[in-house]
């Protein structure tokens, strides 16, 4: 059974899984019936077992952005769960069209369903009686987002405990990520904890004090 992590009113476990050891969300208000998943990458049955363990209802699937091993297990999670699909409509043709090469190295990958709810950034979502703000980040590739909730920000391959997220794949820029990194995430709350897409989780804190690639 998932182990669940209280950050504030928010709940929130981690399932690692594929080849690129990613790492998927389920978020929940404590106490709650609804959740949100985000950035199913791989092995969705243990996300979709994980959510029916605990009796959540999944109003939305979220993805950071279009690459391959954040949503290979969209399909899965979709069909077996419900809920609506959201990603930023700049990655909206990667997703669609993922990379053959990623896709070569990703067992049980499935082409992701088609976007429900296409994202530009500054929206906000409710599960129960909390929101999730949709932030723009653009620089990882052009449509990256990262999800705020409460004290918790959900920052897929834009920033890592200690490091960034490459820029160096097609649609990337890393001036423009940097710029993101600076601009919307480390002004965020100090003690905001940061839940990345690879990866153990930091806070805003620490990666503005000891990040290399921020300072």
């Amino acid at each position: 059974m998932a182990d669940w992590l209280r950050v504030g009113g928010l709940a929130v476990t981690v399932i690692t899984a594929g080849e690129f050891s990613e790492n998927t969300y389920l978020i929940a208000p404590v106490g709650g019936v609804d959740c949100a998943v985000i950035d199913p990458g791989a092995d969705g049955p243990r996300t979709v077992d994980a959510a029916r363990r605990a009796g959540l209802t999944v109003r939305f699937i979220l993805t950071t952005h279009g690459h391959a091993d954040h949503t290979g297990a969209v399909a899965t999670v979709k069909r077996e769960l419900g809920g609506s699909y959201a990603a930023h409509e700049a990655d909206a043709a990667m997703i669609a069209r993922p990379d053959p090469w990623i896709v070569a190295m990703l067992s049980g990958f499935e082409t992701p369903p088609v976007i429900d709810l296409s994202l530009k950034g500054g929206e906000s979502l409710a599960i129960g009686g909390l929101r999730i703000e949709v932030i723009a980040t653009p620089g990882h590739t052009p449509g990256s987002v990262c999800f705020r909730c409460g004290s918790a920000v959900f920052s897929g391959d834009t920033l890592f405990r200690g490091s960034i997220g490459r820029y160096d794949l097609p649609g990337g820029n890393g001036e423009q990520e940097l710029k993101s990194i600076r601009e919307r995430l480390l002004v965020l709350p100090d003690e905001t904890e940061v839940f990345p897409g690879h990866g153990p989780k930091t806070t805003i804190e620490l990666e503005r004090r000891t990040n290399p690639f921020l300072n």
